[in-house]
């Protein structure tokens, strides 16, 4: 989604192939043979005779706009804020999108046959989480309050785009992005902007914020 939308602001060339993962296709013995990690989304960057396979959202997104510097989508890597840019995408990667997943899927951190009870286990997983991405919003929503609209001020950056992308999944989490005000205005600011509308279009995607 990130990366898609990305492709679109750069206007370059690419090719969308689509994963459908409620087939497993993600699973599949081709798809492995590029990703072993089995997840999505995928780069395969063919240049200059050459392959490059990059996956994980932002290790796609920093790789893809250092391949474009002249886009302004990055700070250079001698600007003070390359520091914010890095600490926002590893952040989110590693904090915000765990406690997402937590919240999505907390039938994947407990043993079941470990557990005497399973479904107070899987409760407590879902609380937890639930006030991990409330704290994660919070501290989101303090920052663009303070410096924005951007993350990184009045400028505009691919961690913008992965914020937008983790703000999407939240529409149906128990803690949601769009229920903080300056998160609010960022996720409108960013639904004006022409590449995410074309990316919304090409996935039929809708984002309702009531």
């Amino acid at each position: 989604m990130a990366s898609h939308a990305l492709f679109e602001a750069l206007g370059v060339d690419y090719k969308l192939v689509e994963i459908d993962l409620s087939k497993g296709e993600q699973k599949t013995a081709d798809y492995l043979a590029i990703n072993p990690n089995g997840k999505v989304p995928t780069l395969v960057h063919r240049f200059q005779g050459q392959e490059q396979v990059v996956y994980e959202s932002a290790a796609i997104l920093l790789y893809l706009l250092d391949q474009y510097p002249e886009s302004g989508l990055a700070p250079g890597m001698n600007s003070a804020k390359r520091g914010p840019y890095y600490q926002y995408l590893f952040w989110m990667s590693s904090t915000l999108q765990e406690a997402a997943n937590r919240w999505a899927h907390p039938e994947f951190y407990i043993e079941a046959t470990r557990c005497t009870n399973p479904e107070e286990s899987l409760a407590l997983i879902v609380e937890k989480a639930r006030q991990e991405l409330k704290r994660c919003w919070q501290m989101l929503d303090d920052g663009l309050a303070k410096q924005g609209p951007w993350l990184l001020g009045d400028d505009l950056t691919g961690a913008d785009f992965h914020l937008f992308m983790i703000a999407y999944w939240s529409r149906r989490y128990a803690s949601r992005a769009q229920d903080f005000p300056a998160l609010k205005a960022h996720i409108k600011a960013m639904l004006e902007l022409d590449s995410i509308q074309s990316m919304m279009r090409q996935e039929g995607l809708t984002f309702q914020l009531d």
